[in-house]
């Protein structure tokens, strides 16, 4: 197994010759590289937390301040994460591909993420169900900034990790079909494991996975689902301020808006995540992608792909 993989070869699992199920050796190691990646993630999640807890304790005391914590939180998951992608992609000799692919698809992939949650508000907002309250916009720019950054940190982590080493081997194992379906539900139980209960919550977070799984697949590479991911992460919390529900995080926000009422429209601690609007919209940005045409080969022509 090389270490170092030929810089100009694509990765197995996008290549459009072997997208056929292959059985055998691709069985075994998709297995073993589905339990890497949830045990592994799963450890980090459940034990970031009070490792922080503790290395703050001992620099500022046994009360850290909200954003030392989600500083030093975020931090801690977010290189925790890449770091666990990284040794999977060191040992398997993959290299996750982070072209752009059709421009139609990346280009629209950050404002469909931030677009989708702005519509799911607006919804709510009609429905009596979102309530803005006062709030100064983001005044330290700085906060702000930093916010954003690990904000994506943690969408680049999740995103290298899911779609850049998992679902390729599954992909390659099973097919995409399976492999992105897979791969989906490995996303939906790390995020499980961290904390989200509600049973909508996780079925959002499936199809979101389904959806940035679709945008992989489609553009071949990494930058779509990392763009539409970041986008609706990045829209809720430092933008809208939906995240925390209720109130605004450690970072500020530009908006504050919270939900209230029956918790299946967002009307709880899980807020947006447990919304049936969000069901209902990622539905309805996978539905266009589960049945485009043929996904685009690294020189750019179409190969055919049947989901």
């Amino acid at each position: 197994m090389r270490l170092v993989p030929d810089v100009h070869r694509e990765p197995a699992a996008y290549r459009p010759e072997l997208v056929v199920p292959r059985g055998g050796r691709s069985d075994l190691r998709a297995l073993i590289v589905l339990v890497y990646v949830v045990a592994g993630a799963s450890l980090i999640v459940t034990s970031v937390e009070p490792m922080t807890l503790t290395l703050i304790g001992l620099i500022v005391g046994p009360e850290p301040s909200d954003l030392a914590f989600e500083i030093v939180a975020r931090l801690g998951v977010g290189l925790s994460v890449i770091g666990l992608a990284l040794i999977g992609l060191l040992v398997s000799g993959e290299v996750p591909p982070l072209r752009t692919g059709p421009a139609a698809i990346t280009g629209s992939a950050f404002p469909a993420g931030a677009g989708a949650l702005a519509l799911v508000l607006a919804s709510a907002w009609i429905g009596g169900v979102a309530v803005g309250r006062p709030h100064p916009a983001a005044e330290d720019a700085a906060l702000f900034a930093i916010g954003s950054l690990l904000t994506f940190l943690g969408v680049f982590g999740e995103e290298l990790l899911v779609r850049g080493l998992l679902q390729p081997a599954l992909v390659r194992a099973w097919g995409p079909t399976a492999g992105i379906l897979v791969a989906s539900l490995a996303f939906m139980v790390i995020h499980m494991v961290g904390g989200w209960g509600h049973p909508v919550s996780l079925l959002n977070i499936l199809l979101a996975g389904i959806w940035f799984g679709l945008l992989a697949w489609r553009t071949g590479g990494l930058i779509a689902p990392m763009l539409a991911h970041f986008g609706y992460n990045w829209a809720e919390e430092m933008v809208f301020g939906a995240s925390p529900n209720p109130g605004i995080g450690a970072f500020g926000s530009i908006m504050d808006v919270d939900l209230v009422g029956p918790t299946i429209w967002g009307g709880s601690v899980e807020g947006l995540n447990a919304s049936l609007a969000v069901s209902i919209v990622l539905v309805a940005l996978i539905i266009p992608l589960a049945l485009g045409g043929g996904r685009r080969t690294q020189s750019g022509g179409k190969a055919p792909t049947n989901l």
